[in-house]
């Protein structure tokens, strides 16, 4: 077919087909998106060709405020209105505004799209090759966050347009992978967060840590499963995508941790905030204020709700508690630091996964102050309304598939991105990928969405 076509009217085919994934659900979200694509390419253009300085920051500071603006509408407009209600006592009526999909991640791509025009790094590609950079389906509603130095010249080399055999089966590999991560670990362990979701002020100590380690390894597994897949779904289509996710349980710190986990927001934080702000360049103080800014915003960016802007805050507070203290913390054995990074991490998801502040206080006070050290109730996380069977095995099955999951999260030397780059078309993997997928089909029936679909 490639043969037959041009690289444009593939381009168009894919563009249409990404549309069409995106807006399945809900149409609406498609004039939006494209509003969105249309809005940034005049403004990003405009400041490509003026030839003064002023016109150039106008242009860009235009296009800075329609997607902030842009964002702040769908994902913040009730959250504001509901806070000055509360605070001042007024009644302004909430919209009760859906959140359109994947807006956090395509907004995030122009505005650095916009940035890198403006200081001439890159230049504006036609309207086709721009459209597919925001709307290429695998990365669109739950990144990772593409940067156009990362695909533009993939899109537009020639060579890309044919089917490529070990692309597809490379890409395949990591694909299955990433299915596996979700439709099996992840959504096994659903019914643990949920059930304790639906009583937190029942938990026990026990079960309180094992429905909040419960939820840090499925959030991990949803979202590095979905990372993997999209991955996975454009190295079939001969596009490298950039990686999110590699072992970031195994980091010794926080500024480890944003090294290794979601890397590309990390990466688009650091274009949009941390240089803009000074960076480094301004003394330890500037630096340190800076820092903890970009993680205030990361929580922000998560989401509409005051869970959020604290678990962003204690993130930036431990980060610039680690940069000032560095050399004192490269003193402790890697392990203990790791131990207690990932004790600070588990104990910050709580308030990633609570409804309210109020959950999770009852939560994290359950696990760390406790009226009792008692363990009962870890069976029930197991509970499930179509299959009885008696409380000890319950208890083995959640303990196993935690154990289960921690294993792949700390012990296993290699983890999918390490496969992902050896991998050789060799009659093991096939076996190997063909088991995965096997499983993961048994699995369907109980999948759930993603997780970063709400953000």
């Amino acid at each position: 077919m490639s043969r037959f076509v041009s690289r444009k009217v593939q381009h168009c085919f894919i563009i249409l087909a990404s549309l069409v994934f995106y807006g399945y659900n809900n149409i609406s979200y498609v004039p939006l998106i494209l509003t969105s694509v249309f809005v940034n390419y005049a403004l990003a253009t405009s400041i490509e060709r003026s030839q003064k300085a002023i016109y150039r920051k106008l242009f860009f500071v235009g296009g800075i405020l329609f997607n902030i603006g842009l964002l702040g509408y769908y994902k913040y407009y009730d959250f504001f209105l509901e806070n000055i209600n509360i605070a001042f006592d007024t009644h302004f009526v909430l919209k009760g505004i859906l959140i359109p999909l994947g807006i956090s991640y395509y907004t995030f791509q122009q505005i650095v799209f916009l940035i890198s025009v403006k200081n001439r790094e890159e230049k504006v590609p036609d309207i086709v090759d721009y459209t597919l950079f925001i709307t290429f389906f695998p990365q669109l509603v739950a990144g990772p966050i593409v940067f156009s130095q990362d695909v533009m010249a993939q899109y537009q080399n020639d060579k890309n347009r044919f089917f490529n055999i070990d692309n597809f089966s490379k890409g395949l590999f990591i694909f299955v992978i990433g299915l596996f991560k979700k439709a099996v670990i992840a959504d096994t362990l659903v019914i643990f967060t949920d059930n304790a979701a639906y009583n937190p002020e029942g938990l026990s100590f026990g079960a309180a840590w094992v429905g909040s380690l419960a939820y840090t390894f499925r959030l991990f597994f949803d979202f590095s499963g979905y990372s993997d897949m999209a991955i996975g779904l454009g190295k079939m289509m001969n596009i490298d995508l950039p990686v999110n996710f590699y072992s970031p349980y195994k980091s010794k710190s926080i500024t480890e941790f944003w090294k290794r986990w979601h890397i590309t927001l990390g990466r688009s934080l650091f274009r949009i905030v941390y240089i803009p702000l000074g960076g480094n360049r301004k003394g330890l103080t500037r630096t340190c204020i800076n820092l903890f800014i970009v993680f205030f915003v990361s929580g922000i960016w998560h989401g509409a709700a005051w869970t959020f802007v604290i678990w962003g805050i204690m993130h930036g507070v431990v980060r610039v508690f680690e940069k000032l203290t560095e050399k004192q913390l490269d003193r402790i054995p890697d392990l203990i630091r790791i131990f207690f990074t990932f004790i600070f991490v588990n104990a910050a998801w709580v308030l990633f996964s609570s409804s309210t502040m109020e959950v999770a206080l009852t939560i994290l006070q359950k696990m760390f102050i406790p009226d009792a050290i008692a363990f009962d109730g870890i069976g029930i996380l197991a509970y499930n309304s179509t299959l009885a069977y008696p409380d000890i095995l319950r208890i083995i099955f959640v303990v196993s598939v935690l154990l289960f999951a921690a294993f792949l999260s700390f012990f296993v030397p290699k983890n999918s991105i390490d496969l992902y780059n050896e991998f050789k078309p060799k009659k093991r993997n096939a076996i190997a990928i063909a088991f995965l997928f096997s499983i993961a089909v048994i699995h369907f029936s109980k999948v759930s969405s993603f997780i970063y679909f709400n953000f």
